[in-house]
């Protein structure tokens, strides 16, 4: 039971990650978001404001985590997009 579980939990999240990176693509090519922005400013993107978010499951503790355990850059939207392309190929 707790395989699955996990199972379940590396699926959800990947589906999560994959929702965020293609946000930030299209924001990226009409100008709305620059690669050289702080990541911060991906959030709006990723989870608009307003009652329910595209992409509930997004962890950014998580992600920073992760980033500092594969010393990885995370400061900018170009940082983000490898940081969560690096979590949905693992």
């Amino acid at each position: 039971m707790k395989l699955f579980k996990r199972v379940v939990t590396a699926l959800s999240d990947r589906a999560d990650y994959e929702a965020a990176i293609s946000a930030i693509e299209e924001a990226i090519l009409p100008g709305k978001l620059n690669p050289q922005d702080k990541r911060q400013k991906a959030t709006e993107f990723v989870e608009p404001r307003g009652w329910r978010s595209r992409i509930d499951g997004i962890d950014w503790v998580e992600l920073g985590l992760y980033a500092e355990e594969n010393k990885m850059p995370f400061e900018t939207v170009a940082d983000l997009l490898l940081v969560l392309k690096s979590k949905v190929s693992c």
